[in-house]
């Protein structure tokens, strides 16, 4: 029974460590060894253990038949709690009528990340702030390329994503009483959420060594606003025709032979 425990509890802690990694793609690690992702690891593990003991004791064979072997029976019992448990705990009830939050077994999850992302946020702040991984670039200057080149480096973005961090840059830019500093400091701290430190400061390295003299030169004021002198008319010259061509003999598509044939013109001359 000890065996059987200890791989429900592998199959349900595997499903919560995936959840974290795939919520936390910046920093995994930092998020498994904080006290909200061991907690939510915990959590999934004890579930998988108390299903796999609640089937064993209720005697659930899952429609096998009793001919088949007690090893079998223990493997679907095994595999059934350990997803079963996840499913579960990921449950939520709420009136079909509402667009109400539901409630039930996930909110007890979903507590738990809350406090996973506000030891997440405080670490990722520290560590930007501690660093100037930005200096040397401009909020209105380089922003949407700094966006691009950490959104290409992203196998999949959500649209859910992008669209957030175009509602940001259009809120930032509209800020009157924030510097420029600190628009390129909030947009770090946005960008780093998503790719993380290091590929922000590549990023960043690679915007700082391209000379600025790429960007496309803009006329002056009073370049653009210049009328546009008119033209003269010219007479208009009369259009030449070319003279026609001579028509051209048919050539032959026959090969002549040296045996004195005569040749023939064309397959239409027949």
């Amino acid at each position: 029974m000890i065996i059987e425990m200890f791989l429900a509890a592998l199959i349900g802690g595997a499903i919560g460590v995936a959840e974290l990694i795939a919520r936390y793609r910046d920093k995994p690690v930092a998020a498994l060894l904080s006290p909200g992702g061991l907690l939510f690891a915990l959590v999934n593990t004890g579930a998988s253990v108390v299903a796999l003991i609640a089937v064993t004791a209720a005697g659930w064979r899952f429609g096998l038949p009793y001919t088949m072997p007690p090893t079998a029976l223990l493997v679907v019992r095994v595999i059934a709690a350990g997803l079963g448990s996840a499913a579960v705990l990921r449950m939520s009830f709420a009136p079909a009528q509402t667009t109400a939050t539901g409630t039930g077994p996930v909110a007890l999850l979903n507590g738990i990340l809350r406090i996973a992302d506000g030891e997440l946020e405080r670490k990722r702040a520290l560590s930007r702030l501690s660093h100037n991984d930005l200096a040397e670039l401009s909020f209105e200057r380089d922003h949407a390329a700094l966006a691009e080149l950490c959104c290409h480096l992203m196998r999949e973005f959500d649209l859910a994503e992008a669209q957030r961090l175009g509602g940001l840059a259009a809120e930032l830019s509209a800020r009157d009483d924030l510097t420029d500093a600190d628009k390129l400091d909030c947009w770090g701290l946005e960008l780093t959420r998503l790719v993380g430190e290091r590929a922000l400061r590549q990023a960043a390295r690679r915007l700082r060594d391209r000379p600025h003299e790429e960007a496309r030169a803009v006329p002056a004021d009073d370049e653009r606003l210049a009328p546009v002198a008119a033209e003269p008319d010219h007479p208009a010259e009369p259009a030449t025709v070319p003279p026609p061509r001579p028509p051209l003999g048919k050539t032959s598509r026959l090969a002549s032979h040296a045996n004195g044939r005569t040749e023939r013109k064309s397959f239409s001359d027949v």
